[in-house]
């Protein structure tokens, strides 16, 4: 089954089927909110698999790639992203080994169920920031009703209805709505395990606080969320909810408690980490410098022991705060979008940014080169942080190989062999040919000949 962008091929056909209609509506929408969270290329991709020509019959990927200008890693980034935010799901059919892609496209959210998703919103305000992202929520306020006298007639002010029909409807109704499918909802599903946080205890820490649990009840989802993208546990979690409900009225406001959440992470990567961490930093960190093997074991548990235990969040954080920086945006929008692609567990992940801060001794997570490390990865079928230490250990060696073998072929250099010409080589045949002279005789042969042949009308010596 099809998981990685390697085992696409631009000669795979593929299907565009619609779930649903778009309007106009739907196209600002992806523009408007989406766009920030899924990146253009995705929005672009979007875009082209609904404008193709003909989009029912069957295509190459060739095709699609030839139209957004991309290569297959780039493609299959962008159609996960389509595909985690419901706008787009994906099936494969195999017929005598050949693969066919069936790409459904759904309809984006309506901005007001948009704004509303806790998975999609807190994506948005963490690509956007605050004040833009309330620009967003105030542009796409319901619209207030006008003013006036409402003298709209309902449905039964109209038309007649016999009571008899509404108690048993018509076979053909019944048989109809039989065949109907339930239209699938674009909102996406979080994608972690919520067994590892316990919603239960987090309310039994709420019921001795003055929030009032029944304003809390609706957001579960969004508890689960923060969970996942920052790794936080039920007391800490508790502790925001309590800053982000109102006193007064003792309610829960989940916009403040997004706000909350991005702006204290932002603060606490930024210097101020627990001991533990910056502690665990050190170690985890450190480069093995150690020559004998037993050493490098010893660093490479530690290694595994820190990138198992934390999120990719808390993990980057505490190897900034080891070298002495701070994570930027840009870096929790890269971390953000690795964990989303769901290519690999947490620990792989962890040792992914690990290679890039320490071993390539980067400053700052590069997009570009983790997209290439991924692709490398999801190649190579890594799958468990044992694994991916063994990778990383086998491209070390592999590039202190190569710098040793260019750096023994400038010490020891390549002789050119010069090819000297026959002359150059036999002196005696230039002697010869120096000392050949024309005679007394020849010279006057010479100088007659010469003058006949200027003498002749046509230039044309005679026999």
């Amino acid at each position: 089954m099809e998981d990685s962008w390697h085992q696409l091929s631009p000669k795979t056909g593929f299907i565009v089927r619609l779930a649903d209609r778009l309007t106009e509506q739907s196209w600002q929408t992806l523009s408007q909110l989406y766009q920030p969270v899924i990146g253009p290329l995705a929005a672009a991709a979007f875009s082209g698999l609904f404008w193709l020509p003909k989009r029912t019959h069957l295509h190459r990927h060739a095709v699609l790639l030839a139209t957004l200008g991309v290569d297959l890693a780039h493609f299959y980034a962008a159609r996960i992203r389509l595909e985690a935010t419901g706008l787009l799901t994906t099936t494969v059919e195999t017929t005598n080994d050949l693969q066919t892609f069936n790409y459904t496209l759904h309809a984006p959210l309506a901005p007001v169920d948009f704004l509303k998703d806790d998975l999609l919103s807190v994506q948005l305000l963490d690509a956007v920031g605050d004040d833009f992202y309330q620009e967003l929520v105030n542009q796409n306020k319901p619209a207030a009703p006008v003013k006036g006298q409402d003298i709209t007639k309902t449905f039964l002010d109209v038309f007649q209805v016999v009571g008899g029909e509404l108690k048993q409807l018509p076979n053909t109704i019944t048989s109809s709505r039989d065949r109907l499918t339930t239209a699938k909802s674009t909102a996406p599903e979080i994608g972690t395990n919520a067994a590892d946080f316990d919603l239960q205890l987090l309310g039994e820490i709420l019921a001795h606080s003055y929030v009032d649990p029944q304003s809390v009840q609706a957001h579960r989802q969004l508890f689960l969320t923060e969970h996942a993208t920052y790794g936080m546990d039920e007391p800490t979690m508790a502790r925001f909810i309590g800053e982000a409900t109102n006193l007064a009225t003792n309610q829960f406001d989940p916009e403040q408690f997004k706000r909350l959440i991005v702006k204290q992470f932002g603060q606490q990567h930024r210097g101020q980490l627990a001991p533990t961490a910056a502690t665990s930093a050190a170690t985890s960190a450190a480069p093995a410098q150690a020559a004998d093997t037993t050493a490098e074991a010893k660093n490479n548990q530690h290694l595994l022991k820190a990138a198992t235990s934390k999120t990719p969040t808390d993990f980057l954080a505490s190897i900034k705060e080891q070298t002495g920086g701070f994570v930027t945006n840009g870096e929790q929008r890269i971390v953000q979008d690795l964990t989303s692609r769901h290519l690999f567990s947490q620990g792989v992940l962890n040792l992914m940014i690990y290679h890039v801060l320490v071993d390539e001794d980067r400053p700052t997570l590069n997009k570009n080169l983790l997209d290439t490390i991924a692709n490398d990865w999801s190649k190579a079928a890594i799958q468990t942080p044992e694994q991916a230490v063994v990778k990383i250990q086998t491209r070390k060696q592999t590039t202190q190989q190569a710098k040793t073998r260019r750096r023994n072929s400038y010490r020891q250099g390549t002789g050119v062999t010069e090819t000297l010409p026959d002359w150059a080589q036999n002196p005696e045949i230039t002697k010869k040919a120096a000392s050949t002279k024309l005679t007394a005789k020849q010279q006057a042969d010479l100088k007659a000949r010469i003058a006949r042949f200027k003498q002749r009308p046509h230039g044309k010596e005679e026999s």
